[in-house]
C-alpha cells in the first residue's frame, strides 16, 4: 500500500512559527534585554503581542483572538477590571493634573489591552517545547544579572535601577516557571531556579523584591499542602487591607509614635496619612483623581513625606469605589485559584501575593515597565495553565472543534 504524503499547510506552519517567535521574545528576549536597556520592555513586548495575535488570527481565519478577548471581558473579573478603568478615566474630570494623568491612564489602558489580547491569542493547548522557554528565560536573565553585578565591565547594566527592574521581572516569572518544571517532574531544576533568582535579587540589593519572593514562596508552599487555608489568608490580607486602608493610619499612629518617636519620618508619614483621612472625609468616596498622589507630592500639594504604595495611593486617587472594585477583583483572582489545579492555584496565589507586596512598597506604581512586567508574568501563568486544558484541533476547513 502506498504511503499517503502528509498534506502541508503553509498558513498553519507560518502561524506556529510566528507564535513560537512571539512567545520566545516575551519569555527570553524581553527579560534579557531588560537587564541592559531601560526601554527594552516597551519595545519588545508590543512586538511579541503582535506576533502572537497574528499567529492566532491566521490559525482561525481572523476570528479566534477577538472572540476570546470579548469572552474574557464578559467574565466577572473582566467586568471588574473594566469598571476600574472606567472609574479611573472618569476621575480625570476632577484630577488637578488632567493632561499628565490622561497620559498615564493611556499607558495603563494600553497595558491592559495588550494583556487581554496576548492571553486571548495563546494556543488552546501550549506545546511543551514552547513552555520550556519560560524557565530558560528566567534562568538566563538571572545569570546575566549576576554576571553584570560581578563583572561591571560587561556593560549589561547601565545603572542601578535596571538591576532592580530585571530582578523584579525574574521574581514575577518564577511562580509560572517553577510550576511548569514541577509539572514535568523536574523539582530539582525548579528549586534550583528559585535559588538562582533569589541570589540575583539579593546581589542586586533589591530587599523589597527579596521580601516579595520570600512571601511568594511561602504562599506557594502553603497552597500546595493547605490550599483552602492559603486562599483564605491571601484573600483576608490583600482584600482586607485594601478595604480597610483608611483605618490603618488610625491604628498605627500610637504604635509608630511609641516605637520611633514623633520626629521619625515613619511616624510623620502615618500622621500625614491620618490627616488626609480625617480632614477630607468627602474625598474618601471619590478620591482626588487618577495619578494624583505622586504628582501632588511633587507639586507640594501634600507633604513630601506622605506615604507611598498601594494602600494610600489607591484610596487617595480612586476612593471607596475604586477600593471596592479592587478588592472584588482580588476575590475573583483567588476564586480562579480555587478552580485550578493545585500547582496552578498555588502559582496564582504566589503571583498575587508578590504583586501585592511590591505594590504596597510603592514598586513601579503605574509606570510602563512595571505594567509590562506584570503583563509578561500574567501571560506566562496563563500559558502554563493552558498546558492542562484539553487540546482544540483545527479542521481542514479552518473551524475549531474539540477532539
Amino acid at each position: 500500500m502506498a504511503v499517503q504524503p502528509t498534506r502541508l499547510d503553509p498558513a498553519q506552519d507560518a502561524a506556529r512559527l510566528l507564535g513560537r517567535l512571539g512567545f520566545a521574545i516575551l519569555m527570553i528576549a524581553a527579560p534579557l534585554a531588560a537587564v541592559g536597556g531601560r526601554r527594552a520592555l516597551v519595545i519588545l513586548v508590543p512586538v511579541a503581542v503582535v506576533l502572537l495575535v497574528l499567529a492566532a488570527a491566521i490559525e482561525s481565519d481572523g476570528r479566534e483572538p477577538w472572540r476570546r478577548a470579548r469572552d474574557m471581558i464578559l467574565t466577572p473579573a473582566g467586568g471588574l477590571l473594566s469598571f476600574l478603568l472606567f472609574w479611573s478615566a472618569l476621575s480625570l474630570v476632577w484630577t488637578p493634573f488632567p493632561a499628565e494623568a490622561a497620559e498615564r491612564f493611556a499607558n495603563v489602558a494600553g497595558a491592559a489591552a495588550l494583556s487581554l489580547l496576548c492571553v486571548a491569542s495563546l494556543p488552546r493547548r501550549m506545546r511543551a517545547s514552547n513552555l520550556y522557554l519560560l524557565p530558560v528565560g528566567v534562568g538566563m536573565t538571572a545569570l546575566a544579572l549576576i554576571a553584570s553585578i560581578f563583572r561591571p565591565g560587561l556593560g549589561l547594566v547601565e545603572e542601578g535601577g535596571l538591576a532592580q527592574r530585571a530582578a523584579l521581572l525574574c521574581v514575577l516569572l518564577t511562580p509560572a516557571a517553577l510550576t511548569w518544571l514541577l509539572m514535568r517532574n523536574k523539582p530539582l531544576l525548579g528549586y534550583g531556579l528559585l535559588l538562582l533568582v533569589a541570589l540575583a535579587a539579593i546581589l542586586a540589593q533589591s530587599w523589597g523584591i527579596v521580601a516579595a519572593l520570600v512571601i511568594g514562596a511561602g504562599v506557594y508552599a502553603l497552597a500546595l499542602h493547605r490550599a483552602v487555608l492559603a486562599r483564605r489568608i491571601v484573600l483576608a490580607v490583600t482584600a482586607g487591607l485594601v478595604l480597610c486602608a483608611p483605618l490603618v493610619p488610625i491604628l498605627l499612629r500610637p504604635i509608630t509614635k511609641f516605637l520611633f518617636g514623633l520626629a521619625d519620618p515613619r511616624s510623620d508619614a502615618i500622621r500625614i496619612w491620618m490627616r488626609v483621612v480625617t480632614h477630607e472625609p468627602a474625598r474618601l468616596l471619590t478620591g482626588h483623581g487618577f495619578d494624583t498622589a505622586i504628582r501632588a507630592r511633587l507639586a507640594g500639594l501634600v507633604p513630601a513625606n506622605s506615604p507611598r504604595g498601594l494602600l494610600f495611593e489607591l484610596w487617595y486617587e480612586l476612593g471607596l469605589l475604586g477600593a471596592i472594585a479592587a478588592a472584588l477583583l482580588i476575590w475573583r483572582i483567588v476564586s480562579a485559584a480555587a478552580q485550578s489545579s493545585s500547582r496552578d492555584g498555588a502559582a496564582i496565589l504566589a503571583l498575587l501575593a508578590m504583586g501585592f507586596v511590591l505594590a504596597m512598597l510603592g514598586q513601579g506604581a503605574t509606570q510602563a515597565w512595571w505594567l509590562l512586567a506584570l503583563l509578561i508574568a500574567i501571560v506566562a501563568l496563563a500559558a502554563v495553565r493552558r498546558a492542562h486544558e484539553r487540546a482544540v484541533r483545527l479542521t481542514p476547513s479552518g473551524s475549531f472543534q474539540r477532539p
